[in-house]
């Protein structure tokens, strides 16, 4: 009898152990390193530049990395793309937009700017995504604008200040040949850190690269991108925006 007790107790204590860790277990996005990211996108923004997209460039950018599994969301699909089954399978959001920030609803910027405070997303901004609604909310509300911008295609020359970032990991100093100009003051609240300052011809200087904690989340902003040029090909960029989609995913 008590031998046969013993195989019983032999038997049960492991597989409580199994249910206990079963309970415990983080989501798949933490679990097996992979980081599930979405590339948000307002659509219309097929150019010359970008013939099948900018939201296709950014997929085709971070679709090279394994650890990256990309899922794809356009404003005009059913809740702009942004639905909550959808953000909770995502650990972080590419949000590419520039003219129709208006028209993200009210409720789905919201759901993802409660997402990135409770810490169960991230959210990286690209281009003219400073406007975009969940961007401001996570920036307190600020004009997020930058002082002046011109659209004549010169040279940026991106620096790199902070190379022990993750963002900045194997990232050197590049130059874009062909973009538009942002300059300072950038109006946003003062960032966590300043991964990269990029520089024109004439003088003027902005922070590209910005990192936040906001509640328990993490947003990161990229200035480089505009549908004009084709900048998302530049190899340093792409490998930028795939070390901000992995510092901004979802930990635990």
């Amino acid at each position: 009898m008590k031998n046969h007790l013993r195989s019983i107790a032999r038997t049960l204590v492991p597989l409580c152990g199994f249910v206990a860790a079963w309970h415990e277990a983080p989501a798949l996005g933490q679990s097996t390193g992979v980081v599930r990211v979405r590339v948000w996108c307002e659509g219309e923004t097929v150019t010359a530049a970008y013939p099948e997209g900018v939201d296709a460039a950014l997929v085709e950018a971070v679709a090279r990395r394994p650890e990256l599994v990309v899922s794809r969301g356009l404003l005009d699909e059913p809740a702009a793309g942004l639905d909550d089954g959808t953000l909770d399978q995502t650990d972080v959001l590419l949000w590419w937009g520039r003219d129709r920030h208006d028209e993200v609803p009210d409720d789905r910027a919201e759901a993802v700017a409660a997402r990135v405070r409770e810490g169960r997303l991230g959210l990286v901004a690209l281009y003219g995504s400073y406007r975009s609604k969940p961007f401001r909310l996570l920036m307190d509300s600020m004009p997020c604008e930058p002082g002046s911008w011109r659209e004549d295609g010169r040279p940026e020359f991106i620096a790199v200040r902070a190379p022990d970032h993750p963002i900045a990991a194997g990232v050197a100093p590049f130059t874009i040949p062909r973009t538009d100009m942002f300059s300072e003051p950038f109006a946003v609240p003062e960032p966590e850190t300043v991964v990269f300052v990029s520089s024109w011809e004439r003088g003027e200087t902005v922070r590209s690269g910005m990192t936040w904690t906001v509640g328990k989340g993490r947003v990161a902003y990229l200035r480089a991108g505009p549908e004009s040029y084709p900048v998302l090909h530049h190899p340093s960029l792409r490998h930028a925006i795939g070390n901000a989609a992995g510092w901004a995913a979802r930990r635990r």
